[in-house]
């Protein structure tokens, strides 16, 4: 673990202070964590790749420890029950080494439902958390995941400690190492699926350690959004036009997100993803504490309206643009979502951590993220235009509009599919700080 040790302790405290105020206001007297269990395949006798479950992970870096599960009551020291079963299939994995351990009471429990015998000092009402599944046959006393007190964990969640924010940093400096060694490979003329193992060697994860599947699209396929194949079809040179390259990585379960786009030579494309980039960091510097985020999304439209008009692809102001929705066509997605233990991380709609959901805006009903932007929040900020197939056809039938677009220049403009730049951008007190610009040019 790269994050100090220091800052480490704190996040403890700071985690064991909100659990329990969270404990106290639902009435519970202590909460049981499970690291959840791999899901096993249909009809079959192996198992998909295990994820460990966030609530989990936000006390212990223990990423690759099925079935373990982390008690926590107000006033004690958490107690981490580590599951090692005696195995001669599977080999369990070494717990990481580092100073974090000295703020647990660690025991090895060598079965499941060996975990019941160390809950005999909890109070009445305990809370469950986590995958039911690994609770199943245990009989234990408690709850299991009470939607209150999720809901409260969930709105807290959204604001960072300086440790978990470091270890988004982490994962930012490994991202970028494979996205260098991608663009690398993009010149070279490597496939899809080649720069999808650079990737990886370069960051030195495996695809089912990855925040999500890295998305790796060459040419037209960039104007799928989450485009999931990788074509292992080299392209020869001239028909190398364009990559965009969706990809973050992992560290001790927290994730980085981070996308760029590349074109294959000086010219036209090559200027509109500089024109984007510069855009892109124009929202970024809007990031400050108190902002509603539709408002930045609102600003992303006005921002692709007036690229389009810059570029001459649309005969209409940007103001028009937005207010017709032409930009709809060119930005179908949201300019970003909370990012932590989860690439997507929880509570984006949440009104408080009482409960319920602020009002989604009409113009942009589809939102991850839609509270006001707060100090600790880590967001990414990804603007992005893309020449997609059904959009434009849409766009093309409301003849009003469609007499202002210039058909012939998007057709030629189809090969690049799209572009999307992406960031991850911590709120400040007073501002933002801009993860992934500061790891790519370091002081």
């Amino acid at each position: 673990m790269h994050p100090s040790p220091i800052l480490y302790r704190s996040h403890i405290k700071a985690l064991s202070t909100r659990y329990d105020t969270a404990l106290a206001a639902h009435r519970f007297d202590g909460v049981l964590i499970g690291a959840g269990l791999p899901v096993p395949v249909f009809r079959d006798d192996q198992e998909l790749p295990y994820r460990a479950e966030p609530l989990f992970l936000q006390w212990a870096p223990l990423t690759a420890h099925p079935g373990s599960a982390i008690l926590y009551r107000p006033g004690h020291r958490p107690v981490l029950l580590v599951l090692e079963a005696e195995d001669y299939w599977y080999q369990a994995a070494a717990l990481p080494s580092g100073a974090w351990r000295r703020q647990f009471d660690i025991r090895i429990v060598p079965r499941r439902d060996r975990i019941r015998g160390h809950l005999r000092t909890t109070g009445r009402r305990l809370a469950l958390l986590g995958d039911p599944q690994q609770w199943q046959g245990l009989d234990l006393p408690g709850t299991i995941n009470p939607p209150a007190l999720l809901t409260h964990l969930d709105y807290e969640r959204a604001h960072k400690t300086p440790w978990e924010v470091a270890c988004i940093e982490e994962a930012t400096k490994l991202a970028l190492a494979g996205h260098r060694a991608v663009a690398r490979a993009f010149a070279a003329g490597c496939s899809e699926f080649e720069m999808g193992l650079v990737f990886l060697a370069a960051c030195g994860q495996a695809d089912h350690e990855l925040p999500y599947p890295a998305i790796v699209a060459a040419n037209r396929n960039g104007a799928t959004l989450h485009y999931q194949h990788r074509s292992r079809r080299q392209l020869p040179g001239k028909t190398r036009h364009s990559l965009l390259l969706d990809a973050g990585c992992s560290h001790a379960g927290y994730a980085s997100d981070i996308t760029r786009t590349h074109a294959a030579r000086r010219g036209e494309f090559a200027s509109m993803i500089r024109g984007l980039d510069q855009a892109q960091q124009r929202l970024c510097a809007r990031v400050v504490p108190g902002v509603a985020f539709p408002d930045l999304q609102l600003a992303a439209h006005h921002e692709i309206a007036q690229l389009l008009s810059d570029w001459d692809l649309v005969h209409l102001s940007p103001e028009e643009m937005v207010d017709e929705r032409v930009t709809d066509a060119f930005l179908p997605h949201g300019l970003g979502h909370l990012l932590g233990l989860q690439v997507h991380d929880v509570g984006g709609g949440l009104a408080s951590a009482g409960g319920g959901e602020l009002p989604r805006p009409a113009r942009f009903p589809r939102l991850r993220l839609t509270r006001p932007l707060a100090a600790g929040m880590v967001v990414t900020i990804e603007p992005g235009i893309y020449f997609i197939d059904s959009l434009l056809a849409g766009l093309k039938k409301k003849r009003r509009l469609a007499r202002h677009v210039r058909w012939r220049e998007l057709a030629r403009l189809r090969q690049f599919g799209g572009i999307r730049i992406e960031d991850n951008v911590l709120v400040t007190p007073k501002g933002h700080r801009n993860l992934t610009r500061e790891a790519e040019t370091p002081s």
